[in-house]
């Protein structure tokens, strides 16, 4: 981290030992930082150097659970979070023509509260609802001091535990990804209740080179690539316990044409790609 950087975080520690408040605290943030800078803060969290600043922001999540919920961590995690997080900024400027800036915001499916974190960049702790299917992934973020809204929602929701119509930005990331077709239909149908009317939703969904560029699916993914050309949607359900009678969570691809045809309450406005992830792709979609 640059020493500027540095500095500015001490000159908020000194506030946070006064008294200051998370809100206080987290603008003074965004001010002086950048996106990344925040991020590793956000990372390096509880520090004893910032005994403050470690009680008022959350802690991070250790190493080992980040690498169960996303297979990376640390700073070459944070690459990607923030990659992700730059092309939502983005997308939602160029699409809605207003920043995040006190954006009420929903992370659908937010694990241990990876992107959760660098939302505070953008918005106080109460514009944010971080929820979740998995009681385990809740109790993550409530032990670790998350701030905001958490709930456990369900893994085949009707609705969700957020405001009607009164979300402005939604995302879910790496959620479509591993969700069965029912569960994926249920998530998007729920989702729909809760944008606002111009609200913007980012999800992100696999393309077919991924069944090859990953190994345990190398035996298989010719027919999983095609069974993705043919239908639009190919879903290989992974051995856990299952939700009315369905394995909801495995590894799933699917295509833009999929999503447009079976999904007729959202449009598609933009796609994204990054180099940081490569076997996503980002998808905008707007109430339609």
């Amino acid at each position: 981290m640059l020493s500027d950087n540095a500095r500015v975080i001490a000159a908020l520690e000194k506030q946070a030992a006064k008294g200051a408040s998370v809100e206080t605290i987290l603008a003074g943030l965004r001010k002086e930082l950048s996106l990344d800078a925040f991020g590793l803060l956000m990372i390096s969290l509880p520090r004893k150097d910032l005994p403050a600043l470690s009680k008022l922001l959350p802690r991070m999540a250790s190493d080992e659970t980040q690498r169960n919920f996303t297979g990376n961590a640390g700073e070459d995690l944070l690459k990607q979070t923030a990659s992700f997080v730059r092309a939502l900024a983005y997308n939602y400027a160029a699409l809605r023509n207003r920043s995040l800036s006190d954006a009420k915001i929903l992370d659908y499916g937010c694990g241990y509260g990876r992107i959760t974190r660098m939302m505070y960049y953008y918005t106080d702790p109460a514009n944010l609802w971080s929820v979740d299917p998995w009681d385990v992934a809740i109790d993550f973020c409530r032990e670790a001091g998350m701030l905001g809204n958490l709930a456990q929602s369900d893994y085949l929701p009707k609705s969700l535990p957020a405001p009607e119509k009164g979300i402005d930005v939604m995302f879910a990331f790496s959620v479509f990804t591993h969700t069965s077709r029912s569960a994926t239909d249920a998530a998007l149908s729920a989702m729909r209740k809760h944008i606002a009317d111009d609200g913007l939703l980012a999800i992100t969904i696999r393309a077919p080179e991924y069944w090859e560029a990953d190994p345990q699916y190398a035996a298989d993914a010719k027919r999983l690539q095609a069974l993705h050309a043919k239908e639009g949607f190919a879903y290989v359900p992974h051995l856990r316990d299952t939700v009315e009678g369905e394995a909801t969570y495995g590894d799933t691809s699917m295509t833009l044409d999929f999503l447009a045809a079976n999904y007729p309450d959202w449009k598609i406005v933009q796609t994204d790609w990054s180099l940081a992830d490569v076997h996503q792709r980002y998808v905008f979609l707007q109430p339609a």
